[in-house]
């Protein structure tokens, strides 16, 4: 009887660890760049051209390796980083396993060049789908450099896999982004198809490297922390209380300087800030953590990015004890306090005016935008509002506008508040019996429909700024921001590229009039960073318009009158899908007289 288990070749199990480690373009550029920083390199310079499909070049001034060495690194399992069992328990380099150089060998078409200090001459290796092709002598400095030129060549269902270039060089972005921000002591330079988008020379702290990164809007916003518990040195630089983004984008945890997830530690971030963080809203932070190499298992991960520690319990505590300390000493924020992000009150306040008075002249004397155009404001600016004065122009004169009349009964509309509870949910009656309202989540739905509306329309209402708000970005985030120009032009929110990282917006669809701008302009680019293109721009729009919506909505903890309570449920009872906001959480719940009997033992 013949036998059906077969020894695989070598060639196959190469592609198959390739499967494991090298996912995407940017799976090589981090292997690589490791391999570099266990060189003992101080430059190291990234040329990438077509997002890693065409060439990946990775040069640097480390080692370097001799001629025998130079062939044996792309022999599966070689390495030198490891000789027994024993030293698994005790990894201090970012590779060890020897499986990178294989796999990509395997995958692609590779050419080393490499020199050691002293040498009379370098070598060039260059391999094809994990064949040698060629050993020479060549001229070459003190270092070494590796070009993976046509990636997944000889594996097209891999390749089919990738996304667009912007969305793959976006991965690569964020992957050099976290070594740079690990290693602050190497200046990386990474270029694309010729064209330099991070220069980035040694930091003297975390902030400086924060800067170099993501730009002036988080530098300004972090604050930089170090404190030893129990041989556990945690240190880094977390957001401000008040300070936080539509994502989880920029949340780093380095372990003995390299970048892993860790549910423990994401889960300590978010105990730390508690009750400081609003739904749907994340904090900043860029959490180092120095352990003894034999209290945290790296080998958990084909790729190295997950951890495993002995004591994950106390790792936890003294993380979250850590952070902790930190928000207290930056004091308890006040109750509806918002963060400023650089906008222009005064001029939107003016925008804001003169937009009011444009709606005020419609014949029906309603404004177009409905509830956007008086939910818009602070709490704290009761009094001093708008509010009154617009219903005014709208009405006979003298008449106030507390004593407008209710919106009137229809078949659209089957419930009438009369209440609020804490000013964050509107108490309504139904024919049936009592609905609960969510105030923010029902008026999302009713700016989202509205802005869905005005771009299958192709008119979305726009309004140009009196004064354009500048944002600064960092080279990563402002070379994704540059490719989707276009699609934010459409979505009737106009930004320019001003230069040297920044970026000036120069109008705003009219029913964001009053929204913080900035703010809004970083969420979306967290929403895109998520999602990408990916060939569903239909469902990427309604990511943003869905950030859009969520801006001005009013929010909780804020007073309603009357009268805006019946327009915002008249509005939601015009909407197409009246019971989720666009997030998927429901606008409002439903009670039945029977119900309600049965609640208080009556039926």
């Amino acid at each position: 009887m013949s036998s059906i288990i077969k020894i695989l070749s070598d060639q196959v199990i190469n592609k198959i660890a390739a499967g494991e480690v090298v996912e995407r373009p940017s799976s090589v550029v981090k292997e690589l760049v490791e391999n570099s920083i266990d060189a003992g390199a101080t430059e190291i310079c990234i040329d990438i051209e077509q997002a890693g499909r065409r060439l990946i070049r990775i040069t640097d001034n480390g080692c370097g390796m001799s001629k025998e060495d130079a062939q044996n690194a792309f022999l599966r399992h070689a390495t030198s980083k490891i000789t027994s069992d024993t030293d698994l328990e005790a990894i201090d380099t970012m590779g060890f396993r020897g499986e990178a150089l294989s796999s990509i060998a395997s995958v692609s078409q590779v050419r080393l060049t490499t020199a050691e200090q002293d040498a009379p001459s370098g070598v060039m290796i260059e391999i094809e789908s994990g064949r040698i092709l060629s050993i020479l002598d060549a001229a070459a400095p003190q270092g070494t450099s590796l070009e993976i030129s046509h990636l997944f060549y000889n594996t097209p269902a891999r390749l089919k896999f990738l996304k667009s270039p912007a969305t793959e060089f976006a991965h690569i972005l964020t992957a050099v982004s976290r070594q740079a921000m690990a290693h602050r002591s190497v200046r990386f330079r990474l270029t694309h198809n010729k064209k330099t988008v991070l220069d980035l020379p040694p930091s003297l702290n975390i902030k400086e490297r924060i800067f170099q990164l993501y730009g002036n809007e988080i530098a300004e916003n972090v604050v930089e922390f170090e404190n030893t518990r129990d041989v556990i040195r945690v240190h880094g630089a977390i957001g401000k209380p008040l300070y936080n983004r539509a994502d989880r984008t920029h949340q780093d945890f380095i372990v003995n300087r390299r970048t892993v997830k860790n549910a423990s530690l994401t889960h300590a971030l978010y105990g730390a800030y508690g009750d400081l963080l609003m739904r749907d809203r994340h904090p900043v932070a860029f959490v180092f953590i120095d352990i003894a190499p034999e209290l945290v298992d790296v080998n958990v991960h084909p790729a190295k990015a997950e951890v495993r520690f002995r004591n994950p319990s106390q790792i936890h505590d003294v993380v979250r004890d850590v952070i902790r300390e930190v928000l207290r000493s930056q004091g308890t924020p006040r109750a509806g306090e918002v963060v400023t992000t650089g906008a222009d009150s005064q001029g939107v306040r003016e925008a804001l005016s003169s937009y009011m008075q444009d709606l005020s002249h419609r014949s029906d004397g309603a404004p177009e935008g409905g509830p956007a155009s008086y939910f818009g404001r602070r709490k704290r600016d009761i009094g001093m509002s708008p509010l009154h004065a617009d219903y005014t122009a709208s009405t006979p004169q003298g008449q106030p506008a507390e004593l407008l009349p209710p919106v009137s009964a229809n078949s659209d509309q089957d419930i009438f508040p009369f209440a609020q509870i804490h000013d964050s949910f509107i108490v309504a009656q139904s024919r049936e019996g009592m609905v609960i309202v969510d105030q923010h989540a029902a008026h999302e739905r009713v700016l989202f429909e509205k802005l869905q509306d005005q771009l299958q329309s192709g008119h979305i209402i726009v309004q140009n700024m009196l004064i354009p708000v500048l944002v600064e970005l960092g080279p990563a985030q402002g070379a994704l921001l540059i490719e989707y120009l276009p699609e934010l032009d459409q979505l009737g929110f106009l930004v320019e590229d001003f230069g040297t990282g920044t970026f000036m917006i120069k109008a705003v669809p009219a029913l964001l009039v009053g929204a913080d701008y900035k703010k809004l302009l970083l969420d979306i680019l967290d929403e895109v960073t998520v999602h990408g293109r990916s060939g569903k721009m239909e469902q990427l729009r309604d990511e943003v318009l869905s950030v859009l919506a969520c801006h001005p909505a009013i929010k909780v903890h804020r007073h309603l009158e009357q009268r805006e309570m019946e327009t915002l449920l008249h509005d939601l009872a015009q909407c197409r899908m009246p019971h989720t906001c666009p997030h998927g959480r429901p606008t409002l719940i439903r009670f039945s007289m029977d119900e309600i009997k049965k609640m208080f033992k009556r039926l």
